[in-house]
C-alpha cells in the first residue's frame, strides 16, 4: 500500500500489525501522525534504531509506546526514566526488560521528586526484581504507600 494515500487509520493498522515489514515500520516511525509512531513504537518488530529515535519523541503518547513495548532495550529505557510524564516511568518499573540497576536508577530519581508518584513507587516495591534493600528504603520513606 502507498502511504501517500494511506487513511490515518490504515497507517495505524499497519503500525499495529506484527506482520508489517520493517521498511514499513520506519517509515511509518515519521509520519506525523502521533497515533501512527505511538503504535509504531509500541510494535514487538520495531527494530531498536527506531525505538531509541521515537524515545525522544514529544508526544507523550509516543514515548509511551516505547515503555510499553516489550522488545525495547535497557538503554532506550534508561532515556524514559526522567519523563515528566507519570504513567512511562510507571512502564519503566513494570518492564520484563527492567534489570534490577535499571529499577534502582528509576527509584533514585522518583525520590528527587518534589511530589513522587504513588503509582511509580508502589510499582517498584511489588517488583519481584526490586531488592529487598530497597523495598526497605520505600517503607521508611513511604511507609503508608507500602
Amino acid at each position: 500500500m502507498n502511504l501517500k494515500n494511506a487513511t490515518t487509520q490504515q497507517k495505524r493498522n499497519m503500525a499495529t500489525n506484527h506482520r508489517t515489514s520493517i521498511d514499513l515500520l520506519q517509515n511509518l516511525a515519521k509520519d506525523e501522525s502521533y497515533g501512527v509512531r505511538g503504535r509504531v513504537g509500541r510494535n514487538p518488530n520495531t527494530p531498536v534504531d527506531v525505538l531509541q529515535e521515537l524515545s525522544k519523541d514529544v508526544d507523550v503518547y509516543v514515548r509511551r509506546g516505547i515503555s510499553l513495548n516489550p522488545n525495547t532495550p535497557e538503554y532506550v529505557l534508561r532515556n524514559l526514566i526522567k519523563d515528566h510524564h507519570w504513567d512511562i516511568r510507571r512502564n519503566i518499573g513494570r518492564h520484563s526488560k527492567g534489570s534490577v540497576n535499571l529499577l534502582i536508577l528509576l527509584f533514585e530519581y522518583e525520590k528527587t521528586l518534589k511530589n513522587p508518584d504513588h503509582e511509580v513507587i508502589i510499582d517498584l516495591y511489588e517488583n519481584p526484581k526490586f531488592p529487598v534493600f530497597a523495598k526497605r528504603v520505600i517503607e521508611t520513606l513511604f511507609g503508608d504507600w507500602a
